[in-house]
């Protein structure tokens, strides 16, 4: 049986909070994106730079209004040439769904709203190690770009390391019965149910 080790990545040179904290996002939506056309979209219509989207997972930061920290900016994920996956607030999602409708005539490119996934968001000094633990993952790449973002599919969960003002963050995003079991383990392991929306 051959080993394939799942790639993982954190930030270099970004906060890490102290506390080991959760939050259940309710407001974030997940959009896979696809289409022989989806790079001329995404860097004619988004502005998006992709070409240090080299390899499955990395990602980049963008935004619908030129605020990064804003609830119309996302994180995008690249799969492939022709797959990639937006995580973002429900009200950029909403503009982001009508872009993509508007221009579909003009491009051949699809997009599903997953609205079987939900996220969840965790930080702290423990939430790297915790992760990499739960989910088997290979800690192998570091991020030195604040603007790039990183996904690793483990099972039914896919992982993500995010910075949002110059924080690190990780977000799990899977269906809601996963996420609730992957809560329960985070909280047994010290991790803190936390108010406020942080990513």
């Amino acid at each position: 049986m051959t080993f394939t080790p799942i790639m993982f990545a954190r930030h270099s040179h970004i906060e890490v909070p102290d506390s080991n904290l959760l939050q259940i996002n309710t407001n974030n939506v997940v959009i896979d994106f696809s289409g022989t056309e989806a790079i001329p979209f995404l860097t004619t219509i988004l502005g998006l730079d992709l070409n240090k989207l080299t390899a499955s997972g990395l990602g980049v930061k963008g935004t619908l209004d030129g605020d990064l920290n804003s609830n119309y900016s996302f994180a995008l994920y690249y799969f492939s040439a022709t797959a990639f996956r937006f995580v973002l607030h429900g009200d950029g999602a909403a503009q982001l769904q009508a872009l993509i409708s508007e221009q579909q005539l003009r491009y051949d490119i699809e997009f599903v709203m997953r609205t079987d996934l939900a996220t969840l968001t965790l930080s702290g000094e423990q939430a790297f190690d915790a992760l990499v633990d739960a989910f088997k993952l290979t800690p192998g790449l570091r991020l030195s770009d604040t603007n790039s973002c990183y996904g690793a599919q483990s099972g039914e969960v896919f992982i993500t390391a995010i910075d949002k003002q110059s924080t690190q963050y990780f977000q799990l995003v899977a269906k809601l019965p996963e996420l609730e079991k992957w809560q329960t383990y985070l909280k047994q392991r010290g991790f803190a149910m936390s108010l406020a929306e942080v990513a």
